[in-house]
């Protein structure tokens, strides 16, 4: 598949919108979510959205736009009852977790929900929401990477959500990529790294990657700043007032 970056608004059957990269749609059916960066997402390659909406993808060239109807089987599968499992209150109260129905907790890397508490077990269905639900998505592409820095650059919105202030440079097989001021700060920085490689050795088959980043001191910065302020003063001070000749 090529680089290409889709916007969508995923809803069900009965027309229930369950994700959008469309803020405004996002606003309007209440599922709005401030942490999110709502805007066109970067698909590199298989796998990364559901396979009927892969499928379709495949057929479709910058501007076009669809509806693609995905059934259960090429979406996020039928539902398993081997999927629900009890799981020890033990494990919880480790946790400091207070387990209720319809919480969405995370086990051992899983995402799931829980059903129901009782007897000191809990019923925790790790079926997908959208497990045996047909899915509606009306889907554009919006533009496709060209050359290898834009590719570089679509991974690394994929890794670190924003690619603004990455500089990128391509020679053959090695990529160097210069890290900005403000994402150097992320405690996830050192995964974010790791996932961003991955995807270039996997997907632009980049022999090496190399990361550039310039930490500054704080304090140098802000005496920086404050001599400069004191030099464009001085400077004013020292300039004529033509209104008192």
């Amino acid at each position: 598949m090529d680089f290409i970056k889709i916007s969508y608004t995923g809803r069900l059957k009965d027309g229930k919108i369950f994700d959008t990269t469309e803020e405004d749609v996002a606003r309007k059916e209440n599922i709005h979510d401030s942490k999110r960066i709502y805007k066109p997402i970067p698909v590199v390659g298989e796998g990364q959205v559901v396979a009927g909406l892969e499928d379709a993808l495949k057929a479709m060239k910058v501007g076009d736009r669809r509806t693609v109807e995905v059934p259960p089987e090429k979406g996020y599968g039928q539902r398993s009852p081997a999927l629900i499992q009890l799981v020890p209150m033990k494990f919880f109260k480790d946790q400091r977790i207070n387990p209720i129905p319809g919480l969405p907790v995370e086990i051992d890397g899983r995402p799931g929900r829980v059903q129901t508490v009782a007897g000191g077990r809990v019923r925790v269905d790790f079926n997908s929401d959208l497990a045996g639900k047909t899915l509606v998505f009306d889907v554009q592409v919006k533009e496709k990477a060209g050359s290898d820095e834009e590719k570089v650059r679509y991974l690394i919105e994929r890794s670190f959500n924003d690619s603004q202030g990455f500089d990128i440079k391509v020679a053959g097989k090695k990529a160097t990529v210069s890290i900005p001021e403000v994402a150097q700060h992320d405690r996830n920085l050192l995964l974010r790294k790791a996932s961003f490689s991955a995807e270039a050795f996997k997907f632009l088959g980049l022999d090496e990657v190399k990361f550039e980043e310039v930490w500054k001191n704080p304090e140098a910065e802000k005496k920086a700043e404050q001599k400069d302020e004191k030099a464009e003063k001085a400077d004013k001070s020292e300039k004529p007032d033509k209104k008192k000749r």
